[in-house]
């Protein structure tokens, strides 16, 4: 009897590790880290490269309430939708002004069909063409590898001569086209071609514009290879407006 106790016993010491107390768990992998956007930067080169057209715009939707989307929301009912706090509409109005106050030409403005941006876009640039292909990844039934793929076709586009292109759109969408992360009213510039973009401009950023004391030079024409450029933008000066 005394024999079997301790074979027993040796057996459940072998199982519990033969010290007592029960060995640590291995730790858990740690998460991959997330996929950072470029340095925010709002200098006078790249306003002036924005005066002269030929760059999309990627906006995040300015920002939002605490609530969240119904599991299947109505596009044509904003009370099943995550929308626009008065902070983010008061965002969305600040980008309109300092990209009027530069004189940036805005070209076409498409705009997810949700009403946050939606009225992101409508608040900034006074119009909205809504469009399904920036609809938001997470919208049940939507294929996120065909909507990556329109996007980074929109990204990589050419606007009209003379006016940048706005894209008005979610952050699961900008993740799943490129890779970069964001928040709640950035803007990401990129130019016709490139996978990268070429800057980012933070919700805040668009407000520190003033703080440049940029003074918009008007363009004049100088022949230079056949090509049509504009001065640079100057420092204002004491007295001048």
């Amino acid at each position: 009897m005394r024999s079997s106790l301790a074979v027993v016993a040796c057996a459940c010491l072998l199982v519990s590790g033969c010290g007592g107390a029960p060995s640590p768990l291995p730790a858990a992998p740690s998460p991959a880290p997330a996929v950072t956007s470029p340095s925010p930067t709002v200098s006078a080169g790249l306003v002036e490269r924005l005066r002269r057209g030929g760059l999309v715009l990627y906006l995040r939707h300015t920002a939002t309430e605490t609530t969240q989307d119904a599991p299947t929301p109505d596009l044509s009912d904003p009370a099943t939708q995550r929308n626009l706090s008065a902070e983010g509409r008061a965002q969305a109005r600040e980008i309109g002004q300092a990209v009027r106050r530069l004189r940036i030409p805005i070209g076409e403005v498409l705009a997810s069909p949700y009403r946050r941006t939606v009225e992101t876009a409508e608040l900034a640039f006074g119009r909205a063409q809504v469009t399904r292909e920036l609809l938001n990844e997470a919208y049940p039934g939507t294929d996120d590898d065909q909507l990556a793929a329109g996007l980074r076709r929109l990204l990589t586009g050419r606007p009209r001569p003379g006016v940048n292109t706005v894209l008005v759109s979610h952050g699961f969408n900008l993740a799943g086209a490129t890779g970069l992360s964001s928040a709640e009213g950035d803007t990401f510039v990129f130019a016709p071609g490139g996978e990268e973009p070429v800057a980012r401009i933070g919700v805040h950023d668009w407000r520190s514009v003033n703080d440049l004391g940029l003074r918009p030079r008007a363009c004049k024409s100088v022949h230079m290879n056949h090509e049509e450029v504009c001065d640079s933008l100057g420092r204002s000066s004491p007295g001048s407006s």
